[in-house]
């Protein structure tokens, strides 16, 4: 039985997928208003003491920034943990207020600088992940599936011995850097989950009210979809183009001599950014609705309904919040911090397009599971 509320109107009963939504809300809720009142009092050991988050960046006196974002931390946090406990399954007023303090959060803390931390802690499991799949293909379609993981092997060792794709100092570094700031790391991933979590339980009650838009949006849901994932593309073109003697968006034989690993970085963040795009085709996909079947133990079965939109939901909050901020930086100034013009950035990091089309395609995707279950 699906966890997805039906589209042709509301059931009397709880339904699973919204109850876990509101009661991570409250959790994850709760313990942003607990560290919110802590940074407000000691903000040293918070981590908006380097102004990154957009609201701390609004001209504040000094030292108020951090203050601030901590206050609105935990103002936020309040919010969605009282929504979530004590608001009546359905009631406008308290979904409207939960998707208000979801977007404060991402929009007002995390903003462009979740992608980044997010986007690391991707690349870090990719080749993980892929490694996991191919060997699986292997094993239940050995005629395609070895020839397959033979090149994709032949290929790592090339590129450890050229220096080219250096994983095991990709992985050092990456441990070390979270290591070094990890206050600001986990609370930055807390606070994506908290928007993405929270947004989608309260967008679910609200979308139940939708019913035009709701149709219009499942009849759609291809192109959506597939305009979601072609987002991805300036960027993995662009880093892509590290692998030639052209590099595009950065990059350059001086700088690749200087420090190798940056070519290595910006190949693994340019696989996660092709890997999200694949995974924002599987909402229209066959193998988004059921496993294939040399999936082991899943093989052949239906895909989780929630496994697929939950995550879906909380990728689309980052990305709207952070291309918010980036659209923002680029109309106040022509130059980007890295010294690139604002323009390229916009282009060849369109995360103000891929969030709204994935959370577009992810609501399509909802609706259409519900509807064929």
């Amino acid at each position: 039985m699906t966890s997805i509320t039906s589209v042709r109107g509301p059931r009397a009963a709880a339904i699973p997928l919204d109850r876990a939504l509101r009661r991570l809300t409250a959790v994850l809720g709760a313990l942003a208003f607990a560290t919110g009142v802590l940074w407000v009092a000691l903000p040293a050991l918070g981590p908006y003491s380097t102004d990154l988050a957009p609201v701390s960046q609004l001209g504040w006196p000094e030292g108020a920034g951090d203050v601030a974002a901590a206050a609105l931390q935990a103002i936020a946090g309040a919010v969605l943990c009282a929504v979530a406990l004590f608001s009546r399954r359905g009631a406008g007023a308290g979904a409207g207020l939960a998707l208000a303090a979801a977007i404060a959060i991402g929009v007002g803390l995390v903003g462009f600088d979740g992608i980044p931390v997010a986007g690391y802690s991707f690349a870090f499991l990719v080749p993980i992940g892929a490694a996991a799949a191919l060997v699986a293909f292997a094993v239940r379609r050995p005629v395609v599936g070895v020839p397959v993981l033979a090149v994709a092997a032949t290929l790592l060792v090339l590129g450890q011995a050229t220096g080219i794709l250096r994983l095991p100092d990709f992985y050092v570094g990456f441990v070390g850097a979270m290591a070094d700031d990890a206050v600001r790391f986990w609370s930055c991933l807390a606070l994506v989950l908290l928007a993405g979590v929270s947004g989608l339980w309260a967008a679910r009650e609200i979308g139940r009210r939708a019913g035009r838009a709701g149709a219009f949006v499942e009849r759609h849901r291809v192109a959506f979809a597939v305009a979601a994932a072609a987002c991805a593309l300036p960027y993995v073109i662009a880093r892509a183009s590290w692998l030639t003697p052209w590099p595009l968006f950065g990059g350059g034989a001086e700088a690749f001599a200087e420090e190798p690993l940056v070519r290595t970085i910006g190949l693994m963040l340019g696989a996660a950014v092709l890997a999200g795009g694949v995974l924002t085709l599987g909402l229209v996909m066959p193998w988004g609705t059921t496993f294939p079947r040399w999936v082991p133990g899943v093989g052949g079965r239906p895909v989780p309904v929630p496994l697929a939109v939950v995550p879906a939901a909380i990728v689309a909050a980052l990305f709207t919040a952070g291309g918010v901020q980036l659209l923002a930086l680029a109309l106040s100034s022509p130059v980007s911090g890295n010294g690139l013009p604002s323009w390229a950035m916009v282009v060849v990091l369109p995360f103000w397009a891929w969030g709204p089309l994935l959370a577009l395609a992810t609501w399509g995707y909802a609706r259409h599971r519900a509807a064929s279950e």
